[in-house]
């Protein structure tokens, strides 16, 4: 923003005047909250993080993310929300100017996990497009042609998992066999970014009410299947197993390392995207905001998790039965035979006994017949059924998707299942498309007046790269970006973030500024958490997964169509290098800004014996004047004022012009003839262009 013709060079104040017709807000508070929560909330809580809770001990993940939530999560989300509505566009380069690269880095991780992020929406689409037949598709083997005899490949193994990995994936058997794209997939994906690029490209008030319902409808149905989840039979094993707590599992530092990074993804911190929707609410209370944002995502979490597992147990109650049965039935014609003696006669009607009736009589067989009766036929385990296929995707399209099959009116809960995961794959989506959006328009200021042809292009960009996961060897991909593309550039970048603010800027100066525009009050706790505790477990964080990563040979899970399994195979070095060209791309503006960014200030120093003082002018203009021009009667004293003599070397140089940015950054001013600013020319106000109309709306 540039001053108008006739101002004076020796100025002495600025006043920022915004119209409240040009500023874009959320209609409300509850809007704006719903939207966050969509952002957050996303696909990844019904399968990531059941998933995790039963890789690292149940309960004992529970209690690890919740703590992490509180020490890190919290404090971060409310950092980030608190510079979203006070800078708006631009905060890093107003904290420093080598730190420009930041927006940039985080739009680049936004960019690469909507790239695969939406491959999960585009298979819950194909699901939700086989769920409208009265026997659901993977409820029963497909027949081979013209006969009556079931595929043999299905036949061995069951009908979910075939459905998954030969009718959805038709999946190669490495990463290395292409085998081009899946039609089908290709559709589903197509839809999926058509959707995406609408709704982003509407107006504010549509886009709060499109989020608004697809994050209610959501809720609805995740309660409509926990109701349903307690009334099935079995449902308890599951809860019990989500319950149990090994006190053995805290200390594993892998555990840890995996409940930081959920906090990451499940908060959505180091995408830019809270800073961004946080830019354009009217609600002021950021820290009631961060806390509200985490409680509905823990609640949403422990409901999703409790639904999940609550039907698992009900899967593995009737697998167990199921297998019970045909094993009971093979030991009776062995003993007709003769292979085996009488004492093995399995325990009869056993569907009027526990499920666990099978089982314990083996169990209580003496050790050389049970050895002898296992050689035919299995111990039908609940918990190893219970276990089964309940690992990242699988949880979703191979486990619940079996047990589905299982309720009565299958097709309705498939239906509503899947139409719930792609609403909040796409409420996620769309806020990530924001991260990319906004500042890539805000540092290349020439592509504000194509805003609309701008965002059509990046959701088209992000199309065909989510090709490559469309491939038949896509799983595989996959799990390259999502270890790859994820966990280590969301470190990295939220860790400069927590180190600008604390450290940089300063964590006291940031705080009582908070309560100078905001009115509230911090204790000394929230200081040390942002400025100690929360970068000292980023850094722990971040030291893990190097190591893990240059310790350990990176691997993943291959599906092997002769032995019917999965086996574990190495990555390729293309793939490893591949893998380490996108934690590079990620964080390479952050690095190229701290070696090539201007040394000049953007924010200019106050004036010796001279503080800045704020005070409001309007519901939506600022005016910014020196001490020595304010009457003290009609001037409240600034805290921030005094926190400025406090803080490290070179943090006193900065004045507290946070507010100001904003106001500069996210409407259109003017700067009246005869206004003034003190310490400084008209021509050194640092200019930041306004959003278009196009992109302020479509925000």
């Amino acid at each position: 923003m540039e001053a108008e013709n006739g101002t004076p060079k020796a100025t002495r104040s600025l006043e920022v005047v915004v119209s409240e017709a040009n500023r874009s807000t959320w209609s409300n508070r509850t809007e704006y909250i719903m939207v966050q929560v969509g952002f957050c909330v996303g696909s990844g809580t019904i399968w990531r993080f059941p998933s995790l809770c039963q890789q690292n001990g149940g309960g004992t993940f529970f209690v690890v993310y919740v703590l992490l939530l509180f020490m890190m999560g919290i404090p971060l989300v409310f950092m980030e929300m608190a510079l979203g509505h006070l800078v708006c566009f631009g905060v890093w380069t107003k904290i420093h100017p080598r730190l420009w690269g930041m927006g940039l880095a985080c739009s680049m991780v936004c960019f690469l996990v909507s790239v695969y992020y939406n491959i999960f929406t585009a298979w819950s689409m194909f699901y939700l497009s086989n769920s409208f037949q009265y026997t659901l598709p993977w409820n029963q083997c497909p027949l081979v042609m013209n006969t009556s005899i079931p595929d043999p490949d299905c036949a061995q193994v069951t009908s979910s998992i075939y459905f998954w990995y030969w009718k959805t994936l038709e999946v190669t058997g490495n990463i290395e066999e292409s085998g081009g794209i899946v039609p089908s997939l290709f559709i589903c994906l197509l839809v999926v970014w058509l959707l995406i690029i609408l709704i982003s490209t509407q107006s504010l008030k549509v886009q709060g009410k499109i989020l608004y319902y697809s994050m209610v409808i959501p809720y609805a149905i995740l309660f409509c299947f926990l109701i349903r989840s307690f009334m099935l039979e079995g449902s308890i094993y599951g809860l019990r197993h989500l319950m149990t707590i090994k006190a053995s599992a805290i200390t594993s530092p892998i555990l840890w390392k995996r409940a930081g990074t959920q906090v990451f993804y499940n908060m959505g911190l180091g995408f830019g995207s809270i800073i961004v929707l946080s830019s354009i609410s009217k609600s002021k209370n950021c820290a009631q905001d961060a806390f509200i944002v985490a409680f509905i995502n823990l609640v949403s979490s422990l409901l999703a998790t409790q639904v999940v597992f609550s039907v698992l147990g009900f899967r593995a109650t009737m697998s167990t039965r199921e297998c019970s049965n045909q094993s009971s039935w093979k030991l009776l014609q062995l003993i007709k035979m003769g292979k085996l003696p009488i004492e093995a006669s399995p325990p009869t009607e056993l569907l009027k006994k526990p499920v666990k009736a099978y089982t314990m009589w083996l169990h209580h067989l003496n050790r050389d017949l049970k050895k002898k009766v296992l050689e035919y036929v299995s111990d039908c385990n609940l918990e190893n059924q219970l276990l089964r296929y309940i690992k990242g995707p699988d949880l979703v399209f191979i486990a619940f998707a079996e047990a589905i099959t299982k309720f009565s009116g299958s097709p309705f809960w498939s239906v509503i299942f899947f139409l719930m995961f792609i609403n909040l794959g796409l409420s996620t989506s769309v806020g990530l498309m924001q991260g990319i959006l906004i500042p890539l328009l805000y540092n290349f200021p020439s592509l504000q007046n194509y805003s609309l042809a701008f965002s059509v292009i990046i959701g088209c960009l992000s199309f065909l790269c989510g090709l490559l996961f469309t491939q038949r060897s896509g799983l595989y991909f996959l799990t390259l970006f999502d270890e790859f593309a994820l966990s280590l550039p969301l470190l990295i970048v939220v860790l400069f973030e927590n180190i600008s603010v604390a450290w940089i800027y300063g964590a006291k100066r940031f705080m009582n500024e908070m309560w100078d525009l905001l009115g509230l009050n911090f204790s000394l706790m929230h200081e040390c958490l942002l400025r100690y505790v929360t970068p000292v477990i980023l850094l722990i964080l971040l030291i893990y997964n190097l190591s893990e990563m240059l310790l350990k040979s990176p691997s993943y899970r291959a599906w092997d169509k002769r032995s019917f399994t999965t086996s574990v195979l190495p990555y390729p070095t293309w793939a490893v290098f591949l893998g380490s060209s996108l934690i590079l791309l990620s964080i390479l503006p952050i690095l190229v800004g701290l070696l090539k960014g201007s040394k000049k200030p953007i924010i200019l120093p106050l004036p010796k014996d001279s503080s800045l003082q704020l005070s409001l002018t309007s519901s939506y203009g600022l005016s910014l004047t020196s001490q020595d021009q304010q009457a003290p009667s009609s001037r409240k004293t600034s805290r921030f004022s005094e926190a400025q003599t406090e803080e490290a070397s070179g943090s006193h140089k900065q004045p507290s012009l946070l507010s100001l940015s904003k106001s500069m950054g996210t409407a259109v001013g003017h700067v009246k003839r005869g206004d003034s600013y003190t310490g400084g020319s008209a021509q050194n106000v640092p200019s930041v262009p306004p959003l278009p109309p196009v992109a302020r709306e479509s925000l």
